[in-house]
């Protein structure tokens, strides 16, 4: 046998081998072309719940929020569309997509340094304006470049043919991305972690699939990992006022005590939502929440249903009159129920008060039991009420669980001259109530009290008109017989119903003019 003949194997061999790292390469990539989108759609869709929870303390819940954040998403997306259609004819290789991704990275990590001095200077331009170029800065260059992703891909698989069965594959694995960047973000990131560490875990998962691309190019891959993991633990933390005694994020809000003077108050997301003032040292409040203390001067109470807790203001007001009285509360956030709990002197185990977390209309469909009083104070930590709580259908369910000389006392805001929101929402509780009645509070709040007895002004002024009790007490009484009259709906008025309520049409039509 020759010498060159006993080479051969070898070289066989070799090339075997070579044949078979390449096939692992290969396989690898098809599988990290196939991930990305899937990891992109789950980054932006993430990106875009926790935009809605980040704006919040600044702009409020409305759907004008949404609407504006949802154009600059949509907008965002389809400049990446095309970018990425753009980058890929030109690009013999996937380097230029995961240096775009690697780009979105670093973006959100700078983003994670500014946000908050962001929405300070963006907050006095508006609920659309300020909305609308908060999404541009903060959240629209990032999901530009994750959009880049599918039509990129797209142009690199299309390579061995049949690209409408690849362009399929595509998009179904980033809407599958989506589906799980919604839930885990709805369900586990935001109420777990809150938003600033949600931010973060997009922002290293960004980092994550750009450093897996370039695990095919470059063996600093891990080192540009390495580097962005070590600087996320310097995000400086959102900064609460010394005033902050306590605060908390949910589902549903971000929910803060805060020490005012003497005053304990509770913040739902804008620092401006006022949900609870309580006296530390006891007493009146002065506000709103003091008027429910007439409900059992005006009618005989033994159980009253409260739908929206916040920190039990309205409770505490009604056991100055009503010591005995027994209270189911319905409260849909459980951090806004922690704190009527450890702040607001709301105690569960004294046995008169019963706490349910749970939105109040579901609430309403499976509870069969009767009330004497019905207290209704239902904002998403702002101005706005949510549209199907105010609606005929709504008070008709309140109305069911009422007993015969039941009395509804519903707190609104509506700082209007013209009464745009108090006059269609009175005139929906006419559809459903014998007599409405009105008793205006100062600062544009009204307190709209619904009869399901023929009740007039006359008969409530004769039923105070012995009251007595303290000087503050008194004082509330005496002005509760001046001031609780009629309320003339002007002719034409709507009603609001489940199929049309522009409830946050109207209130933010009003909060403008009012500004």
């Amino acid at each position: 046998m020759s010498a060159q003949d006993q080479v051969l194997p070898g070289r066989f061999t070799a090339v075997h081998s070579e044949r078979v790292a390449a096939e692992c390469v290969t396989r690898v990539r098809l599988a990290l072309w196939f991930a990305t989108p899937a990891f992109t759609g789950a980054i932006i869709m993430a990106q875009e719940l926790v935009a809605f929870r980040l704006y919040a303390p600044y702009f409020g819940y409305s759907i004008y929020v949404w609407g504006s954040m949802i154009s600059v998403v949509m907008a965002a997306l389809a400049v990446g569309y095309t970018l990425g259609g753009w980058i890929a004819d030109r690009s013999r290789t996937d380097l230029a997509l995961y240096c775009t991704i690697l780009g979105s990275a670093l973006y959100q990590l700078g983003i994670l340094f500014t946000v908050h001095s962001l929405l300070h200077s963006f907050v006095r331009l508006g609920d659309f304006t300020g909305t609308t170029l908060a999404s541009l800065v903060i959240f629209a260059p990032p999901m530009t470049a994750m959009a880049t992703a599918c039509p990129f891909l797209i142009r690199l698989l299309a390579q061995a043919g049949r690209i409408g069965s690849v362009a399929g594959r595509i998009y179904a694995v980033s809407t599958i991305g989506s589906i799980a960047g919604i839930l885990s973000t709805s369900f586990f990131l935001v109420p777990h972690l809150g938003t600033q560490r949600t931010l973060e875990v997009i922002c290293l998962l960004s980092a994550v699939t750009a450093v897996a691309g370039f695990a095919l190019h470059v063996r600093a891959a891990v080192l540009t990992l390495g580097l962005i993991a070590a600087i996320l633990p310097f995000v400086p933390p959102r900064i609460w006022p010394r005033s902050t005694v306590w605060a908390a994020e949910s589902a549903y809000n971000l929910v803060r005590v805060v020490r005012r003077g003497k005053w304990l108050v509770l913040n739902l997301n804008d620092e401006q939502s006022v949900h609870t003032i309580r006296d530390s040292s006891g007493g009146w409040t002065g506000h709103y929440y003091d008027d429910f203390a007439l409900g059992p001067l005006l009618v005989p109470a033994k159980r009253l249903l409260v739908l929206g807790l916040g920190g039990g203001g309205s409770i505490a007001s009604t056991r100055v009159t009503a010591p005995e009285v027994e209270v189911d509360a319905v409260e849909i956030d459980p951090a806004v129920v922690e704190a009527a709990v450890r702040f607001f002197g709301m105690n569960p185990q004294d046995g008169k008060l019963h706490i349910y977390v749970a939105d109040a209309r579901p609430w309403l469909t499976r509870n069969q039991s009767i009330y004497d009083l019905v207290h209704v104070d239902l904002y998403q930590g702002g101005p706005y009420i949510p549209f199907y709580l105010v609606t005929r259908e709504s008070f008709a369910a309140v109305r069911a669980h009422m007993s015969p000389h039941g009395l509804l006392m519903m707190n609104l805001f509506d700082a209007s001259r013209r009464h745009e929101l108090s006059a269609p929402t009175v005139a929906t509780l006419q559809q459903v109530f014998l007599s409405v009645l009105v008793l205006p509070i100062d600062s544009g709040n009204f307190m709209l009290l619904a009869f399901r007895q023929e009740t007039t002004a006359a008969s409530i002024h004769a039923r105070l008109e012995n009251f007595e009790g303290d000087s503050a007490a008194k004082r509330l009484v005496r002005r509760a017989e001046t001031e609780i009259a009629d309320f003339k709906v002007p002719v034409g008025t709507g009603v609001f119903t489940d199929d049309l309520a522009p409830v946050e049409e109207i209130t933010r039509r009003t909060l403008n003019t009012h500004q």
